[in-house]
């Protein structure tokens, strides 16, 4: 009968699979690190500088990383920061996790007037003979600190602590850190799981999802720097958060939340998220402040498929009226849900579930099709999938996912390049994935990142919704031009800049990066023709448009 089930599990993924490869967008592959391998990548972003920023969760190294010659620039070793080494009964789930740059960084570089990067790491673990026996829970300690990033030394150095209260596990600690703005005010955000409770050795943990007055099992807010006129700890936490302990605002913003491992925001300010359940339905959520997200009394969409059956060790009787009772917020898609999960084997790795990893958001108008999307990693399913989302960026309108990259790893987190022609994938050193023959075993590209290039066609001009109006803080000359062409801003933007020149065909002729409010484009070598020339700033909002011709 396992056997049975088994194979009817195999085929399931592989119809999944082949059902979203109905696009075959050509990509390169290049592995960026082939002398070395990473211990390994939990966080990996495209930094304002064109390196790749990564932390290694095990290795317990920040890095910066060239993706062209893979050279690797080590910013600080946090290996004295924590209290526990490999030969702990258990190591906690993730490590040294996530990472986030101040968006000074991006808008003012190459001299930030707020050069910070926070970083949340596992830092303390507390001795149990129940953990050492696996007879029970192990307990953990994590923190969320802020360095200063020195480029002269590329280095980070004044460790300056936010907060080392939150509790950790040996599973599902969640991890991951973004920063986005709450009327109009940038904040750090962080994903943090529900430490396992009701699992394997955390069996008889408590389960304090539900629990607004304790940091598990949800999504938290801190200010990004502290407020002078609150407590040394309080200070981080900003005085209109929603949910408040013994009198005290505490950083909870969402919660019921199981493992959390990716948090994106768009640039209109929604905050994704990409959540691991546990037999079906991984879930993407748009995460709302004071939101009920379910878990463990619900698990993806009130759809009642776990009616009769436990989640946690917890009894469900009814998820709708668990949804009804707790007002909870449903998914916007789950990666994969079933009417029966009672029916699966107790092989997890053939379960409906793609393990969810990281998360970002495609919003660059050159892949086709591409713009607005999400791209969502997975460890288990070995693929990135694609989230076409709607208009207004509030449902999933398809899914897909990107041949190129089927099966080359087991992907922990994704980066794309400013340009928008790059994604990069960090490969876990452990556990399995799934292959393209629907089996699962030890993946490939270990330690690795992976560059992926596209290649086709970029976004024709006449798929792009911009409406076209001149922007009177921009100006352009000479038009027509011959050998070069100045664009000039009147009034500062965020900057880096990126430009991109486009021919009356759509296709990308040239493209940059650029510091300055005053730009020059060679175009002397270019064939003779219309062009349309965009400009972005450094938060991709599209701030000119124009058309110009060379002769």
């Amino acid at each position: 009968m396992k056997f049975v089930l088994l194979r009817t599990m195999v085929i399931f993924f592989a119809l999944i699979n082949f059902q979203l490869s109905a696009q075959n967008e050509p990509f390169t592959t290049r592995v960026v690190n082939p002398g070395y391998q990473l211990n390994s990548a939990w966080e990996i972003l495209y930094g304002p500088d064109d390196s790749l920023w990564v932390t290694e969760n095990k290795a317990y190294l920040v890095s910066r990383i060239d993706p062209v010659t893979g050279n690797k620039t080590q910013l600080v070793d946090l290996n004295t920061k924590k209290n526990f080494t490999t030969s702990t009964p258990k190591w906690p789930q993730g490590g040294l996790m996530g990472m986030v740059l101040h968006p000074s960084m991006y808008s003012e570089w190459p001299n930030p007037s707020k050069p910070y990067v926070y970083i949340a790491y596992v830092y303390q673990y507390n001795a149990s003979n129940a953990c050492k026996n696996s007879t029970g829970p192990c307990y953990f300690n994590t923190k969320i600190v802020r360095y200063n990033y020195d480029r002269s030394t590329h280095s980070l150095s004044n460790e300056l602590v936010i907060t080392q209260s939150l509790n950790g596990s040996n599973d599902h600690n969640g991890g991951r850190l973004a920063i986005g703005n709450v009327g109009g005010v940038p904040y750090l955000f962080y994903s943090i799981g529900e430490m396992g409770a009701g699992q394997f050795n955390n069996s008889t943990r408590t389960n304090n999802a539900q629990n607004t007055d304790i940091s598990e099992g949800k999504i938290l807010r801190y200010n990004l720097e502290p407020d002078g006129d609150a407590d040394q700890w309080d200070r981080w936490i900003p005085n209109d958060n929603p949910f408040t302990t013994l009198g005290k605002k505490n950083p909870v913003w969402s919660f019921g939340h199981r493992n959390p491992q990716g948090i994106v925001f768009g640039s209109d300010g929604t905050l994704y998220q990409s959540e691991q359940q546990d037999m079906t339905d991984d879930e993407i959520n748009i995460i709302d402040e004071t939101r009920n997200y379910g878990w463990p009394k619900v698990s993806g969409y009130c759809d009642g498929n776990y009616n009769g059956f436990t989640l946690a060790g917890q009894p469900i009787v009814s998820e709708q009226d668990n949804c009804n009772t707790l007002n909870v917020k449903e998914p916007i898609y789950t990666l994969f849900t079933i009417s029966q999960p009672n029916t699966l084997s107790n092989d997890y790795l053939t379960w409906p579930t793609v393990a969810t990893s990281g998360i970002d958001i495609y919003e660059k108008k050159v892949i086709p099709n591409w713009n607005k999307s999400l791209l969502v990693p997975s460890l288990k399913g070995g693929v990135v999938y694609r989230l076409k989302l709607s208009a207004d960026g509030k449902s999933v309108e398809d899914i897909f996912t990107v041949p190129a990259m089927e099966y080359t790893g087991r992907f922990r987190d994704l980066a794309i390049s400013s340009d928008g022609l790059r994604i990069y994938a960090a490969c876990d050193m452990d556990g399995q994935s799934q292959t393209a023959k629907g089996t699962f075993g030890t993946p490939p590209n270990r330690g690795r990142i992976l560059e992926f290039t596209y290649t086709g066609p970029v976004l024709a001009i006449n798929d792009d919704t911009y409406n076209y109006v001149r922007n009177t803080e921009f100006w352009l000359f000479p038009n027509p031009a011959s050998t070069k062409i100045t664009v000039r801003s009147i009034k500062s933007s965020a900057k880096p800049l990126y430009y991109y020149m486009y021919s009356a065909a759509g296709k990308l002729t040239k493209y940059g990066k650029v510091f300055t409010d005053a730009f020059d484009i060679d175009v002397s070598i270019i064939p003779r023709g219309l062009y349309i020339i965009k400009v972005y700033d450094a938060y991709n909002k599209n701030v000119y448009t124009e058309k110009v011709t060379v002769q």
